[in-house]
């Protein structure tokens, strides 16, 4: 088959440009070549789904469903294509076909290339009144997205678009009214507001009538919902599980002549990789419902309002604090807003309690939480900040509801003094539908600024309505100024030379100027809610701003000064680890973490190195480190584009599962060199507990002492990453893989992954794959290109040595010594040592006179 010809006939196939000499050569290739069939539907599904994003209009046109109930009028998908072949292309699997693809829809009406060639990227990223809007992510409860920057935010309405979750829950609603439950880890993509696709994951689908029709791919089967509602489960090998919780479906295989099948309430199946069915008992009630999501979001509040109480704690004490407003309210006047900052001596003490004019108090950001709201022009907060600053951070929690003018005033000057700074959300000149952060300092009498930054467009119409973190900080001795929306650097200017200094006065919060504006439609006032206002005197670094934000994260800083993890002022916000924290590394050589003793909280999870371009580094002296709180976090080295280290000298070290160098840019490394590293659970159960050079990262775990248990398997080198694991000698006690509890070991090794061994006098630590259970696991796997590095660490000698020993079977796709080593000197095999008939051990033998 040549597939570049068939491809050029396709495409005038379905751009209806066929000759009756190309018409005839298509029909042979198609009748002749079951390859040439399946690329044919492959193209004729892409070409349809691509079409049915443009078609909701026409779809709810009355003439099209009179169309629908006309056979007559019905598409004729084989064209003019010869009687044999189009009885071919409308009989068994191409009729199932029709049925998953197009549902209620005509889509392959007359459809040419340039009607459907569309870029998803330029319709997420085009001016809002030219986005097509499929769905929106209505929750999103403890989620780890694999790729935070491209995530979609809650509320925030999306085109067709593909995102992975590593833990956690959310909940997607399509434009048609399809409920979606996605529970991390997990793989999906929003073709359009009719159909989807999981490439892993657990979901639970809830259609009503609106969405009757609702399709669900995957590799091996499409589910169409029938008015129904239903769950899957797609494991990371493809093979997926159908349960119909109520109503029906209708499964169809994409690749095998399957008929379509019926699924009814009650039923379940699973689809293995070649398209076949098998009978499996019901797990429906295992899957997270909309009710699930609902008390999970709610639990998620209650924790997050405590983690915001704890952090609130630390900013009243910080004596950096110039001002603090946490919107509760007084119990005594609605009208004083209480600056809770401590204020002992000095210009402090001329920093004053809030007025508030206008504004009602309205509900905040979690449940019980106070805020502000503003919607008069008139709508303000007064109070008073005197004098001149060479640094200077502010961080307001906003919901901003609408745009009435094209200033919306963040922080103004009350008084119109001269120079005084201004923070603002203004629209963008070239589209007034985006608003951008504006700081600066503005001359009143020149009408001009002496000086303004602006951040990149933040907030679309589509946001309105959501709660947002936003944040500045003046830094003149760096020279620069910063602005940040949810921990997230928008801005980054070089001060000009006259802007050094940053006057403050009386200041307003929520509007410009309101007692001098008699026309209202010139009026810079601020339409929404405020919950907290915090400003300090000093700059504040970008870790900080984060963890203002992202509230179960806490950061290392190490202005202590001294490196020791038990020091508060190491901290950022002089907060330490607690149970079900984040704890973020990414500082590193002078400023690098080190923990020495005591037990530490079970928190949920260890960063370090997470941060594009950044370092973080820990050591491990002594103590006990706990990192399993949350089964569905992972300690992680490397990650985001981060370099992270972490080497373990002693102490024991308790962790859920280690992923080391875990997506593109990032480079990881854990040396074990004493102590004891347990990993307790598993990332999945394809992934195992040690993950090692995943998703383009580059990863190594190192031991040359102490000893490693893990619960499941190590994973090297997966989906295009190098991973490499290194045994240093026979100083380590042991290593043991799958030995933890009650589950199996395995050993997954990917092409251009390493296993290094270093022989020394007494020879090498073993690697032990465990089988617990007696259900056959233990197994190791060697991919083809996958790399063998061995040598001495010492003086060179002859022998045999046995590296790695396992309970389970072997499958051996093309391990190879890595570059370097001299096979004249080396050689390995798989030998069977217990006389069980199978291979058992890898061993090395040296010949080195």
């Amino acid at each position: 088959m040549d597939t570049e010809r068939l491809e050029k006939l396709l495409d005038r196939y379905f751009d209806e440009g066929l000759t009756e000499a190309t018409k005839q050569e298509l029909e042979e290739e198609l009748l002749s070549s079951p390859q040439a069939r399946e690329l044919f539907w492959q193209r004729g599904k892409l070409n349809s789904l691509l079409r049915q994003n443009g078609q909701e209009v026409w779809g709810d046109d009355q003439a099209f469903v009179q169309r629908l109930e006309d056979p007559a009028q019905q598409p004729n998908v084989a064209r003019s294509l010869s009687p044999l072949l189009s009885q071919w292309i409308v009989s068994g699997i191409a009729v199932s076909m029709l049925i998953a693809v197009f549902g209620y829809w005509s889509i392959f009406h007359s459809t040419s290339k340039s009607d459907i060639a569309f870029d998803a990227q330029q319709i997420v990223g085009s001016p809002a009144h030219n986005v097509v809007w499929m769905a929106a992510v209505r929750r999103a409860v403890a989620v780890q997205w694999l790729d935070p920057e491209g995530a979609p935010r809650v509320g925030e309405p999306m085109g067709p678009s593909r995102f992975q979750l590593e833990s956690g829950l959310i909940e997607i609603q399509t434009n048609r009214g399809a409920l979606i439950t996605v529970e991390g880890p997990a793989d999906i993509e929003i073709i359009s507001d009719m159909a989807m696709r999981c490439r892993s994951g657990r979901i639970r689908v809830d259609a009503p009538p609106p969405a009757f029709g609702f399709l669900v791919q995957t590799e091996h089967v499409y589910v169409v919902n029938r008015g129904t509602s239903f769950a899957m489960n797609v494991s990371a090998d493809n093979e997926a599980e159908i349960h119909v919780i109520k109503g029906m479906v209708e499964l169809i295989s994409p690749s095998t002549d399957n008929p379509i099948r019926e699924l009814r309430q009650g039923e379940s199946v699973g689809v293995v990789t070649d398209g076949t069915y098998r009978e499996i008992p019901s797990k429906a009630e295992t899957f997270p419902s909309a009710a699930i999501v609902m008390s999970r979001t709610q639990r998620a509040k209650v924790l997050q309002r405590k983690a915001w109480e704890r952090r609130r704690a630390a900013i009243v004490e910080d004596p950096s604090c110039l001002v603090y407003f946490d919107f509760e309210g007084s119990d005594s006047d609605d009208t004083v807003m209480e600056n809770h900052a401590l204020r002992p001596s000095g210009a402090k003490e001329h920093v004053t309690d809030g007025t508030i004019i206008g504004c009602d108090f309205t509900d905040g950001r979690w449940p019980g939480k106070h805020a502000l709201e503003f919607k008069n022009v008139f709508d303000r907060v007064l109070f008073s900040v005197p004098g001149e600053h060479e640094t200077l951070t502010a961080i307001a929690s906003v919901r901003l509801d609408a745009m009435d003018t094209n200033v919306a005033a963040l922080l103004m000057p009350d008084d119109s003094s001269e120079g005084n700074l201004q923070w603002q959300i203004s629209r963008n000149k070239v589209d007034l539908s985006v608003g951008r952060l504006r700081l600066g300092q503005y001359v009143q009498s020149e009408s001009t600024w002496l000086d303004c930054y602006s951040s990149k467009p933040i907030l679309r119409p589509e946001r309105f309505g959501t709660w947002v973190q936003l944040a500045f900080v003046w830094d003149a001795h760096r020279g620069t100024c910063s602005q940040f929306v949810n921990g997230e650097l928008v801005g980054l200017s070089r001060l000009s030379s006259q802007a050094s200094i940053l006057k403050t006065g009386q200041l307003e919060l929520g509007n410009g100027n309101a007692g001098h504006v008699l026309d209202q439609s010139i009026a810079q006032n601020f339409n929404g809610r405020m919950d907290e206002f915090a400003m300090f005197d000093r700059a504040l670094t970008p870790q900080e701003i984060l963890a203002h934000h992202d509230l179960e994260n806490v950061s290392w800083t190490n202005q202590g000064g001294d490196n020791v993890w038990g020091n508060v002022e190491n901290w950022a916000e002089r907060i330490t680890p607690l149970r079900a924290d984040t704890v973020l590394i990414d500082t590193a050589g002078p400023d690098k973490a080190i923990y020495s003793e005591g037990t530490s909280e079970p928190f949920q999870s260890l960063y370090v190195g997470s941060n594009i371009g950044g370092t973080g580094e820990l050591d491990i002296i002594g103590g006990n480190l706990n990192a399993h709180s949350n089964s569905s976090r992972h300690t992680r080295v490397g990650l985001r584009g981060g370099d992270g280290t972490i080497n373990q000298n002693g102490g024991d070290v308790n962790l859920n599962s280690l992923q080391i160098g875990l997506d593109p840019r990032s480079i990881g490394t854990y040396h074990l060199k004493g102590g004891n590293l347990t990993i307790s659970r598993a990332v999945n159960n394809a992934v195992g507990s040690l993950d090692i050079g995943a998703k383009s990262g580059i990863g190594t775990f190192k031991i040359s002492g102490g000893s490693l248990l893990t619960r499941r398997g190590v994973s090297l080198g997966r989906d295009d990453g190098v991973g490499s694991f290194f045994v240093e000698g026979s100083a380590a006690t042991s290593i043991e893989i799958g030995k933890e509890k009650d589950h199996d070991g395995f050993w997954i090794q990917h092409p251009g992954s390493t296993l290094k061994v270093l022989i020394d006098d007494q020879g090498v630590t073993p690697i032990s794959i465990d089988e617990v259970g007696g259900d056959e696991g233990g197994d190791v796997t060697f991919a083809e290109g996958a790399w063998l590095d061995v040598g001495f660490l010492d003086a060179h000698r002859s022998g045999s040595w046995d590296i790695i020993k396992w309970d389970g079977v072997l499958t051996d796709q093309g391990l190879q010594f890595a570059h370097g080593v001299d096979p004249d000197v080396w050689h390995f095999e798989f030998v069977d040592t217990d006389g069980s008939g199978r291979s058992d051990t890898l061993r090395v033998i040296s010949t080195q006179p």
